[in-house]
């Protein structure tokens, strides 16, 4: 007769993992999740990659980690495949491009005991190797840059409207309908507007440390921001008033600054126009020498480049934004990982669907 010990472990936690040609980060992403000290399974949910990532996959042989296919190739669809093959009491997101520190899951679930929170988020630590890259690292971490976008920068738990890189309740997750898969961009946000408009809770903890590697360079960095602004216009123009926060409205008023401070410069009023791009130069010079010194090993990035990273993520995120908002362009496409071969038949601005596959 076979004993309850002999059994396979039912997983707590199904760990879903989108990638796509990650075949540079798979294994360390893969690494920091097999550590963790909870019983769970892997879902890697694989978007065709034409690189080595299924077989780094398959060369690790753990019996807990299994491939699934996703044929769409887009985030939210993998989330839903995996979604509907979980079996844990809660599924969890890792990218297949960053790693999560020791214990977050085990502090994911002490924060699930309280019946009311749905998803808990961790802190997202910006790791770079160049000047530039260490500059927007900086500007990621600072609340100037994100405003309060708590996941980069707070120190204390709290209860949060959105969690990075999060744990939920697989039959809240289920509930909700999955992720939105007309959403290229910002389908993790709109999926926890739809979970706090049920009621829930979702919370934050510092102690879930999330290693992600920023880009290296500024053009990069700002084809990556106006498509973050794209998408948060669809995800806003999809829910509507109660999907805006203060931050959103920051960068897009902005620019409409800074395009009144050139037309006034371009006509003869140069004064008009350095007393409205006034305040927002003297924030950026502030918060850049902020930054720098924050450095504790006194060796932070120039004060130039930070404040060339913090203007450029405001700008192009600001006027992504307005693109979307108002010309209702959709999030181009970035990387392999988000190919721009989707479905013809499902724009991403069209009405959404919360449909979990099955």
């Amino acid at each position: 007769m076979t004993q309850i010990s002999d059994r396979p472990t039912a997983p707590v936690i199904s760990v879903i993992m989108p990638v796509r040609n990650e075949a540079a980060h798979i294994e360390g992403a893969l690494r920091s999740v097999l550590a963790q000290t909870v019983p769970m399974e892997i879902l890697v949910v694989d978007g065709r990659s034409t690189d080595r990532t299924r077989g780094i996959v398959q060369s690790l042989a753990d019996p807990r980690i299994r491939v699934l296919d996703n044929p769409r190739r887009i985030i939210p669809a993998a989330l839903n495949v995996g979604l509907a093959d979980a079996r844990g009491q809660f599924v969890a997101r890792v990218d297949g491009h960053m790693t999560i520190g020791p214990g977050y899951f085990r502090t994911a679930l002490d924060e699930l005991v309280d019946p009311e929170v749905a998803a808990v988020g961790g802190i997202r630590i910006a790791q770079a190797t160049s000047a530039t890259g260490q500059a927007i690292a900086g500007a990621l971490g600072s609340p100037f840059g994100v405003g309060n976008s708590i996941n980069h920068y707070a120190t204390t738990p709290q209860d949060t409207d959105h969690a990075s890189i999060g744990v939920y309740r697989t039959e809240v997750a289920r509930s909700v309908g999955g992720w939105d898969e007309n959403l290229l961009v910002n389908e993790d946000v709109d999926f926890d507007h739809r979970i706090l408009q049920r009621g829930h809770r979702i919370r934050f903890h510092p102690n879930m440390q999330i290693l992600w590697r920023v880009r290296e360079d500024l053009p990069a960095f700002a084809r990556q921001y106006r498509r973050y602004g794209r998408g948060k216009a669809g995800m806003i123009r999809k829910n509507g008033r109660s999907a805006v926060r203060a931050r959103h409205l920051a960068a897009p008023l902005l620019v409409g600054a800074l395009g009144v401070a050139t037309a006034a410069s371009a006509v003869g009023r140069p004064r008009v126009g350095l007393a409205v791009a006034a305040p927002y130069v003297g924030g950026l010079t502030y918060a850049a020498v902020r930054t720098a010194k924050s450095n504790p090993a006194g060796g932070g990035p120039a004060i130039t480049r930070l404040v060339a990273a913090f203007a450029t993520m405001h700008v192009t995120w600001g006027f992504g934004f307005l693109e979307g908002l108002v010309l209702g362009r959709p999030p181009a496409a970035s990387t392999a990982r988000d190919p721009r071969t989707v479905d013809p038949h499902r724009s991403a601005m069209a009405a959404p669907t919360e449909r979990v596959h099955s």
